[in-house]
């Protein structure tokens, strides 16, 4: 315990967030020995030597593979697999050794199994060190690589279960549990049940995020940029989650059909992969194992290229009927409860994506902006060690202003006046609702609201001191575009008056600028269009529709004129009403 404790007395959880430190060649676990089931892939096979690849997350070196023209299978591309090191994954070869056992045994396995990475086996291949440059021949796992068939990826690691480590469990010690315990109660592990533990291609807002991030903690001697970056992708909620992940303003016009496409694709993936895990026949405890989220980024597509697939099995158990009926009941009780935090996390994020698809692909039209300017304090030194859980840390609203859309459509300049009141203690402080500022825009309606609206913010003119606002907060405009201009004068009215904003009736579709640059008496932003498209919904009402899991996906907010299917699987049902809060 002496060793994670500060000279100042305090546990300093910088020293071991997001680290594992058990690891199964630490535990002298013998990779050959654990085939059991996975061939032996012939090292002629593939081009050699490997070379090292980036990760979105975890300790375990990652390789690029490619096969011989003359040696690969056939209909397989040249780079369908990458290659990881088994001194880091030697207790994920059992899982999917079994798995591949399963999926020829079971129907219900075999539908999970879609959703796995392929892994057909181990090679010895000769790898180089990213940092020496040395060669060494290493036993490689092979795996499916998400990249293939993308010409740039977005990639999120999602981390499922509210408690991501057990005590004694595969390997897992005590102390080390205990640590990982801290890392979850710190993050939105505990407030949603699942947590990005890394990305690949973070948009410009997410990356600009972290840059102020690490402006805000660069003096302290308790943190280092990686682990920076890793507490504050931790610490995200799953709504900004997916709106980073389906951000692509940087392919300019026609990115809010891009984005469209693929959240109806992955809403509909993530719902079979659900659908397949309710229909396994009894508990798994399946620690620490994570959701993979791929979009296309690299170039607008009508139909955007998503992958969603399962992976980390390094504190799974793959567990059968027969197995199971051998457990005793303590055990099967472990299984039970961890494989609820399970369900629970993937449920959750299948009820974030539909209500992605419902309020931004669903609306017939929009008729009235309302714009927000909002600030949120980097507090991870705070949250890292006195315990301050992710919900606890909020965006403050501190002015907003409406615009209704002209019917007749059309484009140009916006100065929208910006309604709030001064914060207390300021030169100007007051308790009167009233002007604080002005917004300028560039606004492009379509006729009608249907269509793409175009919001590009330029800059806002305020006394920021009297709103309270400082260079050390990170500070965006959050645009929201409403389906009925009445959800629209509430929600203004709920801010003047500080109440909470009731439910809308109709659609809302939310997305927020990268920070603002500070400047004399303003702030201003160099790139910021956002687009919010309304029309077609046909599809996008089809697939909230269809499947069993239909109402548990739109249950929130579906007007009553919705017709839904009136049968419902019953393990959804009892999904519904145990499982999500």
């Amino acid at each position: 315990m002496d060793e994670i404790v500060s000279s100042n007395g305090l546990v300093s959880i910088w020293d071991f967030i997001g680290e594992e430190i058990d690891s199964a060649s630490s535990r002298g676990s013998s990779p050959t020995a654990e085939l059991q089931g996975l061939e032996d892939i012939p090292a002629e096979d593939f081009e050699e030597p490997c070379e090292a690849l980036g990760t979105s997350g975890g300790t375990a070196a990652f390789y690029r593979l490619r096969y011989r023209s003359d040696r690969a299978p056939n209909g397989v591309p040249l780079d369908f697999f990458i290659g990881k090191d088994l001194a880091h994954a030697s207790d994920e070869v059992e899982f999917y050794a079994k798995l591949r056992w399963a999926v020829q045994t079971s129907d219900a396995w075999r539908r999970f199994g879609q959703r796995a990475m392929s892994c057909p086996g181990v090679a010895r291949l000769e790898c180089v060190n990213p940092k020496t440059q040395e060669r060494s021949r290493r036993a490689i796992l092979l795996l499916e690589n998400l990249r293939q068939g993308f010409s740039q990826m977005r990639l999120l690691d999602l981390k499922m279960g509210a408690e991501t480590s057990v005590a004694c469990w595969k390997g897992k010690s005590r102390l080390n549990a205990w640590k990982n315990s801290l890392v979850d109660q710190r993050t939105n592990s505990a407030c949603e049940g699942f947590r990005l533990e890394g990305i690949e291609g973070p948009p410009e807002g997410l990356e600009e995020r972290m840059r102020q991030v690490m402006e805000g903690v660069a003096s302290s001697k308790y943190v280092s940029p990686k682990v920076i970056k890793r507490f504050t992708l931790q610490r995200l909620r799953a709504a900004e989650i997916l709106e980073f992940w389906l951000d692509v303003s940087h392919l300019g016009a026609g990115g809010a059909l891009h984005a469209q496409r693929a959240a109806l694709r992955a809403f509909e993936d993530v719902g079979s992969l659900l659908q397949a895990v309710l229909g396994l026949e009894v508990p798994q405890q399946w620690i620490g194992s994570s959701v993979a989220l791929a979009v296309e980024m690299g170039a607008l597509q009508a139909e955007p290229k998503v992958a969603v697939k399962v992976f980390d099995w390094g504190r799974a158990e793959l567990n059968t009927v027969t197995e199971f009926a051998y457990l005793q009941p303590p055990e099967k009780e472990s299984r039970a409860h961890y494989w609820k935090q399970y369900l629970r996390a993937l449920g959750r994020l299948y009820w974030e994506l539909g209500r992605v698809v419902l309020h931004r692909c669903c609306s017939w039209a929009w008729s009235v902006l309302v714009l927000e300017l909002r600030s949120l304090s980097p507090t991870l030194l705070r949250a890292a060690l006195l315990g301050e859980q992710a919900s606890t840390a909020r965006s403050v609203t501190h002015c907003m202003g409406l615009l209704q859309m002209d019917p007749r459509g059309g484009a140009g300049e916006v100065s929208l006046p910006l309604l709030g009141r001064p914060e207390q203690g300021s030169s100007r402080e007051s308790s009167t609702f009233g002007l604080v500022g002005m917004l300028r825009m560039h606004v492009h309606a379509p006729v009608e609201g249907v269509g793409t609206c175009q919001v590009r913010i330029q800059e806002v003119e305020s006394d920021l001191d009297a709103l309270g606002l400082s260079s050390s907060l990170i500070i965006t405009v959050r645009a929201l575009a409403f389906e009925r201009a009445g959800d629209a004068r509430v929600y203004l009215e709920a801010f003047q008056s500080e109440c909470p904003a009731p439910l809308p009736r109709g659609h809302v579709c939310a997305q927020s600028t990268p920070p603002g640059r500070f400047g004399p008496g303003r702030l201003r932003w160099k790139t910021s269009c956002l687009e919010f498209r309304a029309g077609a919904a046909e599809e996008a009402w089809a697939k909230l529709r269809e499947g069993p899991l239909s109402r548990f996906a739109a249950a929130e907010h579906l007007p009553p004129s919705v017709a839904l299917p009136e049968e419902v699987d019953e393990k959804a049902q009892h999904f519904l009403r145990h499982l999500l809060p």
